[in-house]
Protein backbone atom coordinates (compact mmCIF):
# COMPACT_ATOMS: atom_id res chain seq x y z
CA UNK A 1 0.00 0.00 0.00
CA UNK A 2 3.10 2.41 0.73
CA UNK A 3 4.24 1.73 -2.33
CA UNK A 4 1.29 2.65 -4.47
CA UNK A 5 1.10 5.76 -1.91
CA UNK A 6 4.73 7.21 -2.84
CA UNK A 7 4.22 6.08 -6.78
CA UNK A 8 1.11 8.31 -6.44
CA UNK A 9 3.20 11.45 -4.92
CA UNK A 10 5.44 10.99 -7.83
CA UNK A 11 3.54 11.02 -10.34
CA UNK A 12 1.71 14.42 -8.70
CA UNK A 13 5.19 15.90 -8.63
CA UNK A 14 5.32 14.95 -12.31
CA UNK A 15 2.47 16.78 -13.14
CA UNK A 16 3.35 19.51 -10.69
CA UNK A 17 6.60 20.27 -12.17
CA UNK A 18 5.08 21.32 -15.76
CA UNK A 19 2.50 23.54 -14.53
CA UNK A 20 2.68 27.40 -15.62
CA UNK A 21 1.05 28.25 -11.98
CA UNK A 22 1.42 26.06 -9.57
CA UNK A 23 -0.26 28.02 -6.79
CA UNK A 24 -3.65 27.77 -8.68
CA UNK A 25 -3.18 23.62 -8.19
CA UNK A 26 -2.00 24.06 -4.79
CA UNK A 27 -5.37 25.94 -4.28
CA UNK A 28 -7.84 23.54 -5.58
CA UNK A 29 -7.32 20.97 -2.62
CA UNK A 30 -5.19 20.15 0.19
CA UNK A 31 -2.86 16.98 -1.66
CA UNK A 32 -2.15 19.46 -3.35
CA UNK A 33 -1.18 21.93 -1.52
CA UNK A 34 1.10 19.78 0.31
CA UNK A 35 2.66 18.76 -3.09
CA UNK A 36 3.08 23.02 -3.67
CA UNK A 37 5.19 23.18 -0.38
CA UNK A 38 7.52 19.87 -1.25
CA UNK A 39 10.84 20.92 -1.49
CA UNK A 40 11.51 18.46 -4.37
CA UNK A 41 8.68 19.16 -6.14
CA UNK A 42 10.06 23.10 -6.36
CA UNK A 43 13.17 21.84 -7.51
CA UNK A 44 11.70 20.19 -10.21
CA UNK A 45 9.37 23.28 -11.05
CA UNK A 46 12.28 25.24 -11.35
CA UNK A 47 14.50 23.03 -13.28
CA UNK A 48 11.68 22.31 -15.66
CA UNK A 49 10.57 25.90 -15.94
CA UNK A 50 14.10 27.92 -15.63
CA UNK A 51 17.34 25.22 -16.36
CA UNK A 52 19.84 24.73 -13.87
CA UNK A 53 21.91 28.09 -14.60
CA UNK A 54 18.96 30.45 -13.72
CA UNK A 55 17.02 28.15 -10.65
CA UNK A 56 18.69 29.53 -8.08
CA UNK A 57 17.86 33.06 -9.64
CA UNK A 58 14.29 32.09 -10.07
CA UNK A 59 14.32 30.87 -6.32
CA UNK A 60 15.25 34.16 -4.65
CA UNK A 61 13.00 35.96 -6.67
CA UNK A 62 10.29 34.25 -5.79
CA UNK A 63 10.74 35.38 -2.01
CA UNK A 64 10.56 33.63 1.02
CA UNK A 65 7.13 32.11 0.60
CA UNK A 66 8.79 29.70 -1.99
CA UNK A 67 12.49 29.37 -0.97
CA UNK A 68 13.94 27.78 2.23
CA UNK A 69 16.52 25.51 3.48
CA UNK A 70 15.37 22.28 2.13
CA UNK A 71 14.81 24.08 -1.36
CA UNK A 72 18.23 25.15 -1.45
CA UNK A 73 19.84 22.15 -0.76
CA UNK A 74 17.99 19.96 -3.32
CA UNK A 75 18.61 22.44 -5.71
CA UNK A 76 22.51 22.24 -4.76
CA UNK A 77 22.24 18.10 -4.61
CA UNK A 78 20.33 18.65 -8.22
CA UNK A 79 23.86 20.44 -8.99
CA UNK A 80 22.59 23.74 -9.41
CA UNK A 81 25.63 25.80 -9.63
CA UNK A 82 26.43 28.82 -7.18
CA UNK A 83 28.04 31.19 -9.23
CA UNK A 84 30.55 34.16 -8.25
CA UNK A 85 28.57 36.48 -10.00
CA UNK A 86 25.29 35.00 -7.99
CA UNK A 87 27.13 35.78 -5.12
CA UNK A 88 28.38 39.37 -5.69
CA UNK A 89 24.87 40.19 -6.72
CA UNK A 90 23.37 38.17 -3.68
CA UNK A 91 25.65 40.88 -1.95
CA UNK A 92 24.71 43.58 -3.28
CA UNK A 93 21.19 43.52 -2.50
CA UNK A 94 20.30 41.61 0.28
CA UNK A 95 18.71 43.81 3.18
CA UNK A 96 16.11 46.73 3.11
CA UNK A 97 16.37 49.43 0.64
CA UNK A 98 16.10 52.99 2.25
CA UNK A 99 13.09 53.86 0.34
CA UNK A 100 14.22 58.05 1.42
CA UNK A 101 17.14 58.07 -0.21
CA UNK A 102 15.74 56.37 -3.60
CA UNK A 103 13.22 59.24 -3.73
CA UNK A 104 15.68 61.81 -3.67
CA UNK A 105 18.02 60.28 -6.15
CA UNK A 106 14.62 60.30 -8.60
CA UNK A 107 13.95 63.35 -7.87
CA UNK A 108 17.73 64.74 -8.46
CA UNK A 109 18.23 62.59 -11.52
CA UNK A 110 15.28 62.78 -13.80
CA UNK A 111 12.57 64.72 -14.85
CA UNK A 112 9.06 64.84 -12.70
CA UNK A 113 7.24 62.77 -15.35
CA UNK A 114 9.86 60.32 -15.55
CA UNK A 115 10.62 60.05 -11.57
CA UNK A 116 6.56 59.22 -11.58
CA UNK A 117 6.65 56.30 -13.79
CA UNK A 118 9.40 55.13 -11.68
CA UNK A 119 8.20 55.12 -9.00
CA UNK A 120 4.72 53.23 -10.33
CA UNK A 121 7.49 50.41 -11.58
CA UNK A 122 8.99 50.36 -8.05
CA UNK A 123 5.59 49.95 -6.78
CA UNK A 124 4.84 47.24 -8.98
CA UNK A 125 7.78 45.27 -7.38
CA UNK A 126 6.75 44.32 -3.86
CA UNK A 127 10.62 43.63 -2.68
CA UNK A 128 13.47 43.80 -4.46
CA UNK A 129 15.28 40.66 -5.68
CA UNK A 130 17.12 39.33 -2.81
CA UNK A 131 16.18 41.90 -0.09
CA UNK A 132 13.74 39.97 1.29
CA UNK A 133 15.77 37.03 1.78
CA UNK A 134 15.60 35.00 4.87
CA UNK A 135 18.95 35.78 7.04
CA UNK A 136 19.70 31.72 7.44
CA UNK A 137 18.67 31.37 3.74
CA UNK A 138 20.85 34.26 2.89
CA UNK A 139 23.82 32.41 4.92
CA UNK A 140 23.34 29.31 3.58
CA UNK A 141 23.77 30.23 0.13
CA UNK A 142 26.83 32.52 0.97
CA UNK A 143 28.55 29.75 2.69
CA UNK A 144 27.64 26.91 -0.23
CA UNK A 145 28.72 29.71 -2.77
CA UNK A 146 32.20 30.08 -0.75
CA UNK A 147 33.12 26.44 -0.78
CA UNK A 148 32.36 26.00 -4.27
CA UNK A 149 34.17 28.83 -5.51
CA UNK A 150 36.87 29.19 -3.08
CA UNK A 151 39.83 28.55 -4.22
CA UNK A 152 43.16 27.43 -1.86
CA UNK A 153 45.52 30.26 -3.58
CA UNK A 154 43.30 32.73 -3.46
CA UNK A 155 40.42 34.84 -1.74
CA UNK A 156 36.97 35.16 -3.17
CA UNK A 157 36.43 38.76 -4.22
CA UNK A 158 32.73 38.79 -3.45
CA UNK A 159 33.08 42.41 -3.85
CA UNK A 160 33.85 42.44 -7.39
CA UNK A 161 31.29 42.67 -10.08
CA UNK A 162 32.04 39.67 -13.04
CA UNK A 163 29.40 41.53 -15.17
CA UNK A 164 31.74 44.55 -15.47
CA UNK A 165 34.96 42.10 -15.72
CA UNK A 166 33.93 40.29 -18.91
CA UNK A 167 32.67 43.91 -19.89
CA UNK A 168 36.50 44.82 -19.75
CA UNK A 169 38.05 41.70 -20.85
CA UNK A 170 35.99 41.17 -23.80
CA UNK A 171 37.05 44.51 -25.02
CA UNK A 172 33.77 46.39 -24.17
CA UNK A 173 35.22 49.68 -24.03
CA UNK A 174 36.79 49.83 -27.43
CA UNK A 175 35.38 49.57 -30.94
CA UNK A 176 34.59 46.87 -32.56
CA UNK A 177 37.34 46.85 -34.83
CA UNK A 178 40.28 46.80 -32.26
CA UNK A 179 37.96 44.24 -30.02
CA UNK A 180 38.89 41.01 -31.51
CA UNK A 181 42.50 40.60 -31.18
CA UNK A 182 42.04 42.41 -27.34
CA UNK A 183 39.40 39.66 -26.48
CA UNK A 184 41.97 36.85 -27.89
CA UNK A 185 44.69 38.25 -25.40
CA UNK A 186 42.15 37.79 -22.47
CA UNK A 187 40.81 34.82 -23.65
CA UNK A 188 42.76 32.64 -20.74
CA UNK A 189 41.26 34.78 -18.26
CA UNK A 190 37.69 34.77 -19.82
CA UNK A 191 37.70 31.30 -19.82
CA UNK A 192 38.71 31.14 -15.83
CA UNK A 193 35.78 33.92 -15.58
CA UNK A 194 33.54 30.87 -17.09
CA UNK A 195 34.81 27.44 -16.52
CA UNK A 196 36.28 28.10 -13.10
CA UNK A 197 34.28 31.23 -11.94
CA UNK A 198 31.06 29.68 -13.32
CA UNK A 199 30.23 33.16 -14.71
CA UNK A 200 26.98 32.86 -16.15
CA UNK A 201 24.41 36.68 -16.44
CA UNK A 202 21.08 37.12 -14.93
CA UNK A 203 18.39 36.10 -17.14
CA UNK A 204 16.53 38.89 -19.41
CA UNK A 205 13.78 40.38 -18.14
CA UNK A 206 10.75 39.09 -19.45
CA UNK A 207 8.39 41.54 -21.94
CA UNK A 208 5.66 41.33 -19.16
CA UNK A 209 8.21 43.17 -16.92
CA UNK A 210 9.36 45.78 -19.28
CA UNK A 211 9.82 49.19 -17.79
CA UNK A 212 8.01 50.89 -19.65
CA UNK A 213 4.52 51.10 -18.13
CA UNK A 214 2.08 52.26 -20.17
CA UNK A 215 -1.39 51.00 -19.88
CA UNK A 216 -1.99 52.01 -23.65
CA UNK A 217 0.41 50.14 -26.21
CA UNK A 218 -0.27 52.82 -29.08
CA UNK A 219 1.42 55.50 -26.75
CA UNK A 220 5.23 55.67 -26.95
CA UNK A 221 7.13 57.48 -24.32
CA UNK A 222 10.98 57.03 -24.11
CA UNK A 223 11.48 53.95 -21.62
CA UNK A 224 12.55 54.58 -17.97
CA UNK A 225 15.81 54.94 -17.66
CA UNK A 226 17.67 51.03 -16.93
CA UNK A 227 19.38 51.28 -13.45
CA UNK A 228 22.16 48.96 -12.44
CA UNK A 229 22.01 46.45 -10.64
CA UNK A 230 18.41 46.64 -11.50
CA UNK A 231 15.76 46.45 -8.67
CA UNK A 232 13.55 43.64 -10.17
CA UNK A 233 17.00 41.27 -10.45
CA UNK A 234 16.79 41.02 -14.09
CA UNK A 235 19.13 41.18 -16.65
CA UNK A 236 19.60 44.69 -18.25
CA UNK A 237 19.69 45.30 -21.76
CA UNK A 238 22.68 47.14 -21.95
CA UNK A 239 24.63 44.42 -19.87
CA UNK A 240 23.50 41.86 -22.25
CA UNK A 241 24.64 43.59 -24.40
CA UNK A 242 27.78 42.94 -23.61
CA UNK A 243 27.51 39.30 -23.60
CA UNK A 244 26.22 39.43 -27.34
CA UNK A 245 28.77 41.69 -28.48
CA UNK A 246 31.19 39.11 -27.14
CA UNK A 247 29.65 36.26 -28.61
CA UNK A 248 29.95 38.05 -32.16
CA UNK A 249 33.51 38.62 -31.51
CA UNK A 250 34.27 35.10 -30.68
CA UNK A 251 31.53 32.62 -31.36
CA UNK A 252 33.22 30.12 -29.40
CA UNK A 253 32.32 31.99 -25.65
CA UNK A 254 28.75 29.67 -26.15
CA UNK A 255 30.52 26.21 -26.29
CA UNK A 256 32.11 27.64 -22.73
CA UNK A 257 29.06 28.23 -21.42
CA UNK A 258 27.27 25.66 -22.61
CA UNK A 259 30.61 23.28 -20.74
CA UNK A 260 29.02 24.75 -17.41
CA UNK A 261 25.77 23.74 -18.26
CA UNK A 262 24.43 27.19 -18.92
CA UNK A 263 22.35 25.83 -22.19
CA UNK A 264 20.19 29.03 -22.38
CA UNK A 265 22.73 31.32 -23.29
CA UNK A 266 21.56 31.01 -26.79
CA UNK A 267 17.73 31.97 -25.92
CA UNK A 268 18.94 34.35 -23.57
CA UNK A 269 20.64 36.89 -26.16
CA UNK A 270 19.25 35.11 -29.59
CA UNK A 271 17.50 38.65 -30.13
CA UNK A 272 20.40 40.66 -29.22
CA UNK A 273 23.15 38.29 -31.01
CA UNK A 274 21.25 38.13 -34.61
CA UNK A 275 20.71 41.50 -34.76
CA UNK A 276 24.22 42.89 -33.33
CA UNK A 277 25.77 40.25 -36.35
CA UNK A 278 22.72 42.33 -39.08
CA UNK A 279 24.64 45.73 -38.00
CA UNK A 280 28.24 44.50 -38.41
CA UNK A 281 27.20 43.02 -41.54
CA UNK A 282 24.89 46.55 -42.59
CA UNK A 283 26.35 49.06 -39.85
CA UNK A 284 24.55 52.36 -39.40
CA UNK A 285 27.24 54.96 -40.94
CA UNK A 286 28.88 52.69 -43.41
CA UNK A 287 33.12 53.41 -43.45
CA UNK A 288 34.21 54.87 -46.47
CA UNK A 289 35.48 51.58 -47.74
CA UNK A 290 32.32 49.48 -47.05
CA UNK A 291 30.85 47.38 -49.66
CA UNK A 292 26.92 45.55 -49.39
CA UNK A 293 27.64 41.93 -48.65
CA UNK A 294 25.90 39.67 -50.79
CA UNK A 295 23.56 37.20 -50.14
CA UNK A 296 25.61 34.20 -49.31
CA UNK A 297 27.56 36.98 -46.96
CA UNK A 298 24.77 37.01 -45.39
CA UNK A 299 23.51 33.23 -45.12
CA UNK A 300 27.06 32.35 -44.09
CA UNK A 301 27.30 34.48 -40.81
CA UNK A 302 23.84 33.68 -40.02
CA UNK A 303 24.44 29.71 -40.46
CA UNK A 304 27.31 30.30 -38.11
CA UNK A 305 25.25 31.78 -35.19
CA UNK A 306 22.61 29.27 -36.22
CA UNK A 307 24.81 26.25 -35.57
CA UNK A 308 25.55 27.27 -32.42
CA UNK A 309 22.08 27.55 -31.28
CA UNK A 310 20.89 30.54 -32.18
CA UNK A 311 17.58 30.96 -33.78
CA UNK A 312 16.35 33.73 -36.45
CA UNK A 313 12.50 33.86 -35.30
CA UNK A 314 9.64 35.95 -36.86
CA UNK A 315 10.19 38.67 -34.41
CA UNK A 316 14.19 38.74 -35.37
CA UNK A 317 13.45 39.34 -38.99
CA UNK A 318 10.95 41.90 -38.45
CA UNK A 319 13.02 43.90 -35.84
CA UNK A 320 15.64 43.34 -38.56
CA UNK A 321 13.37 45.27 -41.10
CA UNK A 322 12.37 47.72 -38.86
CA UNK A 323 15.31 48.33 -38.02
CA UNK A 324 16.86 49.56 -41.33
CA UNK A 325 13.17 50.48 -42.88
CA UNK A 326 15.20 53.38 -44.08
CA UNK A 327 17.63 51.85 -46.15
CA UNK A 328 15.42 48.66 -47.32
CA UNK A 329 15.72 50.33 -51.14
CA UNK A 330 19.24 49.58 -50.74
CA UNK A 331 19.46 46.28 -48.70
CA UNK A 332 15.71 45.14 -47.93
CA UNK A 333 15.97 42.39 -51.14
CA UNK A 334 19.66 41.30 -50.20
CA UNK A 335 18.16 40.63 -46.58
CA UNK A 336 14.77 39.49 -47.30
CA UNK A 337 16.45 36.33 -49.54
CA UNK A 338 18.94 35.75 -46.80
CA UNK A 339 15.95 35.57 -44.59
CA UNK A 340 13.77 33.15 -46.91
CA UNK A 341 16.64 31.19 -47.60
CA UNK A 342 17.37 29.98 -43.83
CA UNK A 343 13.81 29.75 -43.51
CA UNK A 344 13.24 27.90 -46.61
CA UNK A 345 11.79 24.55 -45.49
CA UNK A 346 8.57 26.61 -44.49
CA UNK A 347 5.15 27.31 -46.15
CA UNK A 348 5.62 30.72 -47.53
CA UNK A 349 1.93 31.31 -46.67
CA UNK A 350 2.51 30.68 -42.88
CA UNK A 351 5.53 32.67 -43.03
CA UNK A 352 3.31 35.72 -44.56
CA UNK A 353 0.61 35.14 -41.86
CA UNK A 354 3.33 35.10 -38.98
CA UNK A 355 5.43 37.90 -40.43
CA UNK A 356 2.44 40.08 -40.69
CA UNK A 357 1.25 39.51 -37.35
CA UNK A 358 4.83 40.25 -36.09
CA UNK A 359 4.40 43.37 -37.85
CA UNK A 360 1.43 44.12 -36.28
CA UNK A 361 2.06 44.01 -32.90
CA UNK A 362 0.88 47.06 -31.21
CA UNK A 363 4.00 47.53 -28.97
CA UNK A 364 6.14 47.75 -32.08
CA UNK A 365 4.93 51.73 -32.41
CA UNK A 366 5.46 52.16 -35.82
CA UNK A 367 5.93 55.24 -37.22
CA UNK A 368 6.08 54.80 -40.82
CA UNK A 369 4.70 52.67 -43.84
CA UNK A 370 8.04 51.31 -45.02
CA UNK A 371 7.97 48.13 -43.25
CA UNK A 372 4.25 47.54 -44.31
CA UNK A 373 4.70 48.37 -47.55
CA UNK A 374 7.90 46.02 -47.88
CA UNK A 375 6.23 43.13 -46.58
CA UNK A 376 2.99 43.93 -49.04
CA UNK A 377 5.12 44.11 -51.68
CA UNK A 378 6.39 40.30 -50.86
CA UNK A 379 3.37 38.73 -50.68
CA UNK A 380 0.87 38.66 -53.71
CA UNK A 381 -2.35 37.16 -51.42
CA UNK A 382 -1.27 40.34 -48.91
CA UNK A 383 -4.78 41.63 -48.62
CA UNK A 384 -6.21 38.18 -48.17
CA UNK A 385 -3.09 37.72 -45.49
CA UNK A 386 -3.71 40.85 -43.23
CA UNK A 387 -7.59 39.91 -43.29
CA UNK A 388 -6.82 36.83 -41.66
CA UNK A 389 -4.24 38.36 -39.08
CA UNK A 390 -6.43 41.09 -38.26
CA UNK A 391 -9.33 38.57 -37.85
CA UNK A 392 -6.81 36.41 -35.63
CA UNK A 393 -6.02 39.55 -33.24
CA UNK A 394 -9.69 40.62 -32.80
CA UNK A 395 -10.82 37.17 -32.01
CA UNK A 396 -7.87 36.86 -29.05
CA UNK A 397 -8.55 40.30 -28.15
CA UNK A 398 -12.89 39.56 -27.86
CA UNK A 399 -12.77 38.25 -23.99
CA UNK A 400 -10.50 40.78 -22.96
CA UNK A 401 -12.29 43.49 -24.68
CA UNK A 402 -15.54 41.76 -22.45
CA UNK A 403 -14.00 41.59 -19.23
CA UNK A 404 -11.42 44.12 -19.61
CA UNK A 405 -13.87 46.80 -20.81
CA UNK A 406 -11.00 47.73 -23.58
CA UNK A 407 -11.45 51.78 -24.12
CA UNK A 408 -8.35 51.77 -26.46
CA UNK A 409 -7.89 50.19 -29.84
CA UNK A 410 -6.73 46.45 -30.31
CA UNK A 411 -4.43 47.42 -33.05
CA UNK A 412 -1.57 50.19 -33.03
CA UNK A 413 -3.71 53.94 -35.29
CA UNK A 414 -0.82 53.20 -37.85
CA UNK A 415 -2.24 49.77 -38.85
CA UNK A 416 -5.99 51.44 -39.10
CA UNK A 417 -4.76 54.50 -41.15
CA UNK A 418 -2.60 52.39 -43.36
CA UNK A 419 -5.17 49.55 -43.90
CA UNK A 420 -7.73 52.61 -45.16
CA UNK A 421 -5.54 53.94 -47.22
CA UNK A 422 -4.08 50.74 -49.05
CA UNK A 423 -7.48 49.09 -49.30
CA UNK A 424 -10.64 50.24 -51.19
CA UNK A 425 -13.85 50.95 -49.28
CA UNK A 426 -15.43 48.00 -50.73
CA UNK A 427 -12.58 45.55 -49.56
CA UNK A 428 -13.74 42.99 -46.63
CA UNK A 429 -10.46 43.98 -45.30
CA UNK A 430 -11.34 47.56 -44.53
CA UNK A 431 -15.22 46.45 -43.12
CA UNK A 432 -13.36 44.50 -40.84
CA UNK A 433 -13.12 47.49 -38.60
Amino acid sequence: MQYFQNFEYEIKINIYKYIDFPLNLALTCRNWSVISKDAYAKTEWLLVRYGKSHALFQAVRLGPTFIDIPVCKTLITRKVPISRYFIQRLLMHFGKYDQKLIELKIEHNVGQLDADRIRAFQQKIKSPWASNLPIFVFTYLLDEGYKQLANMNETLPSKGNDMELFHFLSAGPHVINYAPGMLRKNLKDIEDLILNKRFVPFPPRPKAYQLDLNSDPHIHQQPIPEEYPSKDGFENNRQLNVIARGILIHPDLVNLWKQIGYYEICNDVNDLVMQGALLILFPPTPASDWSCPSIEMVISRLAELINLGFSLKDNVIIDALHMFEHRLDEIGDILWDAFLAIRSGENVYSLALKFFREAFKPERNLKKDDLLNFLKSKFVYHEQVIKQVVKQYFIEEKMSDITLRRKSLILSPKIYQYVLRTYSKDSELTNLY
